[in-house]
């Protein structure tokens, strides 16, 4: 019984964690939890009850699971999302590569996408962290690569790829989201961003891909996985939704100390020492590859060489 308390009290605190550092939730915020019931039910109680403890009035919207990220809300939902000042998005698809979310936060929402979350994240992982330190690790990683031209990701997994970049913004996703428009994922703790179209090439093994597997290999040429070995549900999506989810959309770094590797992409991709590529849509970065599609795929203990400086050997920062 009291170990069954303890946990309790520590998924609360990742709770805590997320209403009141992260979001900076009020009582003069509106705030609207959307979920499905695909999503874990017990967060989404624990996040509105945080919020109701600021005073902050809170509306749970229930939709229809979505087939896949990146996938459009229906018309009702993405309407909706433009009338509050706070946002929490605990579904089990994501809805951050998505039209509604990207105009939500023109609007002036400010938004937490928690796609796929499980209890662990609240209980011992990414959410239990003190986003401050993140912070100062994500800029600490923003100003080593910001500038870089060729980015280079190699691993003793069999990864020997290459990208360019300066077309596209970096992104500082460090889990603060307290001005209207903000927008990032809970947990959170990387620096991502989209290389520059038809520059990536090379072979990528992914470590873990959630849902689709571990060890895919991807063999990419001008921005496009042309050759896919490892994962059937992969070429499905593909013969399914199209080319365009073969493009490579987004590297990201992840900078999270207490995330851990579960199998589980959203704590999964951010993780202190790894980085993640994602295929699919890329306009979140102001890219064109509209598709309703975005999946990350991590890969672990890699080294990152960027313009020809070594930032992360095997895992390890360097900077």
């Amino acid at each position: 019984m009291k170990e069954r308390k303890r946990k309790t009290v520590e998924q609360m605190l990742g709770a805590k964690i997320a209403v009141n550092q992260c979001m900076k939730i009020s009582e003069k915020d509106r705030v609207l939890i959307i979920t499905d019931e695909k999503a874990d039910q017990k967060i989404v109680k624990a996040i509105k009850n945080e919020c109701l403890k600021t005073k902050a009035k809170t509306t749970v919207h229930l939709i229809e699971p979505l087939q896949t990220n990146g996938q459009e809300p229906d018309v009702n939902t993405a309407k909706l999302m433009k009338e509050y000042q706070a946002e929490f998005l605990i579904t089990s698809k994501s809805l951050s590569h998505t039209k509604a979310r990207i105009k939500a936060c023109k609007s002036g929402a400010r938004i937490a996408s928690m796609p796929g979350i499980t209890k662990f994240s609240l209980i011992h992982g990414g959410l239990t962290a003190d986003y401050n330190v993140i912070k100062k690790l994500c800029l600490k990683m923003f100003f080593a690569i910001k500038n870089s031209k060729n980015i280079k990701i190699i691993s003793k997994n069999g990864t020997d790829f290459e990208m360019q970049f300066g077309m596209y913004d970096w992104d500082i996703d460090e889990g603060l989201y307290h001005k209207p428009g903000d927008f990032g994922n809970l947990p959170a703790g990387e620096v991502d961003t989209s290389p520059n179209d038809f520059s990536s090439k090379g072979r990528i093994i992914i470590d873990k891909m959630g849902s689709y597997g571990d060890k895919i290999e991807f063999k990419v040429r001008e921005g496009v996985a042309y050759d896919i070995k490892g994962s059937q549900k992969m070429i499905e999506k593909i013969n399914e939704i199209g080319e365009k989810v073969r493009i490579v959309a987004e590297l990201g770094i992840g900078t999270n100390p207490k995330a851990k590797v579960i199998g589980n992409v959203l704590e999964d991709e951010k993780v202190l020492g790894t980085v993640h590529i994602a295929f699919g849509n890329n306009t979140s970065y102001g890219g064109k590859n509209k598709v309703q599609f975005h999946q990350d795929g991590i890969i672990l203990k890699p080294t990152l060489i960027a313009d020809n400086k070594k930032l992360i050997k095997n895992g390890v920062w360097l900077i």
